[in-house]
């Protein structure tokens, strides 16, 4: 989903220029400020009080945007439709960064026959040259992908009407920990990653997808992770998780989730994605009893949201006085911090951090080295709650190619040692937040 970020970026930029156009000019400028930084959280709570005052063309655009960021994934289609309503005055570049994002909001919503009809327009309204070529390329899978699905149900989670409890092992892996639950098809059970960095779809390896029964629905899907490579996509009708039944959940399917010289003692073959996570509501993880427990009734969220999405989920918190952008991915075994955050924090963390290293991490298509310097501790606050993480590694800017450098979006990534920090912990991914309880 690389390209569609950079397409979102371009919109934003392009429309600021524009919203500058209109009176009322205080209201359409700040909005358009708001956008260009990509501050939809500020934007969320300006929004209300500037709505009269703002240009309705760029009021439908901050809706879709600010539902999207906030999960409201139907939201953002029905502003979306707006959007190409006003389709003289924005110009063809802003229509097709708001198909692109309709694109990602059904896929988050699992509406294959909506994504596939999206995915099949871009490709209509694409000219065929070199310059669309790795554009065309990503749709073009895509629609492999889609056409699969597009007859396929979505995915549905079934659970008994009181508290659910299901068993986690906090599995010691590398110089981190997986949160890994048992998978049951049938007599079979396996081991999987609870992964909230793994978006869209399971991810499994060609043994797992035998032992399992996975039925192979499409071939040459393209996926990222460190690097790029191939999958299969798999379908399964049912599968369970202790006392919770999922149906028609899907798979990517690899022959190795690692390259083959990348050897990690414990590593599942299998991974828990988001669609399924999503799914499952409130989930509270219980440090000292090893669970996690789905209440039969919610809890009240906190009044205000602490997780946002951009194609994955991110969780912000505070470090002091500032507030820094994380993804939420427990497919990660340590919490790590950016080059954005080492820009940001220079001086704490050249004063108390290690010399600078080499670090490995692995993923999907490769393994990637960089220089990082370990901060012995870190000290966040989440909701009011403090959190301290101890050997936290933090990447040491990089440059392209070309000699520019390139610092990392967010403030870092949310690994498992953040959700094992705490005895208790709450989040859910519908309703985009993440509580420290004790």
């Amino acid at each position: 989903m690389r390209y569609l970020l950079t397409l979102l970026l371009a919109l934003a930029i392009t429309f600021q220029a524009y919203a500058q156009q209109f009176e009322g000019g205080d209201a359409n400028a700040r909005v358009g400020e708001l956008i260009n930084s990509s501050n939809y959280s500020t934007l969320s709570k300006e929004l209300p009080a500037l709505r009269e005052k703002v240009a309705k063309p760029l009021l439908a655009l901050a809706d879709a945007l600010v539902a999207h960021h906030d999960g409201r994934f139907e939201d953002s289609n029905r502003a979306i439709d707006k959007v190409s309503e006003f389709a003289p005055e924005l110009g063809g570049e802003v229509i097709f960064g708001m198909q692109n994002l309709s694109l990602v909001n059904y896929l988050s919503l699992e509406d294959y026959k909506s994504v596939l009809g999206v995915v099949q327009l871009l490709l209509m309204s694409m000219p065929e040259d070199d310059s669309t070529r790795e554009n065309r390329r990503n749709l073009e899978s895509m629609s492999r992908w889609f056409t699969a699905l597009s007859s396929k149900p979505s995915v549905v989670v079934e659970r008994p009407k009181q508290d659910v409890v299901i068993p986690v092992e906090v599995r010691e892996l590398g110089n981190g920990e997986h949160l890994v639950v048992d998978v049951k098809v049938g007599d079979k059970i396996e081991d999987f990653i609870f992964d909230t960095g793994c978006g869209n779809s399971n991810f499994i390896s060609t043994a797992v997808a035998e032992r399992l029964g996975v039925e192979i629905v499409a071939e040459d899907i393209l996926i990222r992770g460190v690097g790029e490579g191939y999958a299969k996509l798999g379908y399964l009708p049912e599968m369970k998780i202790g006392d919770v039944t999922i149906r028609n959940a899907t798979f990517f399917v690899v022959d190795k989730l690692l390259p083959e010289h990348v050897e990690v003692e414990g590593l599942c073959e299998a991974a828990l994605g988001t669609h399924i996570i999503r799914k499952m509501g409130e989930i509270r993880f219980e440090r000292e009893q090893s669970r996690f427990v789905l209440p039969a009734q919610e809890s009240a969220a906190p009044k205000e949201r602490n997780v946002f999405f951009n194609s994955q989920y991110y969780i912000w918190c505070n470090d002091g006085d500032e507030r820094i952008e994380m993804h939420f991915d427990t497919g990660n075994n340590r919490t790590c911090l950016s080059s954005k955050y080492y820009e940001r924090f220079k001086e704490r963390v050249e004063q108390n951090g290690s010399k600078v290293e080499r670090s490995r991490s692995g993923g999907f298509g490769g393994v990637e080295w960089c220089d990082v310097r370990f901060m012995p501790k870190v000290e966040f606050e989440v909701g009011g709650h403090a959190l301290q993480l101890k050997k936290v590694s933090v990447n040491m800017p990089t440059k392209y190619e070309d000699g520019t450098p390139y610092i990392e979006q967010y403030d870092g990534v949310v690994g498992v040692d953040f959700v094992t920090a705490s005895e208790v912990v709450t989040f859910d991914l519908k309703r985009m937040f993440y509580r420290i309880d004790k």
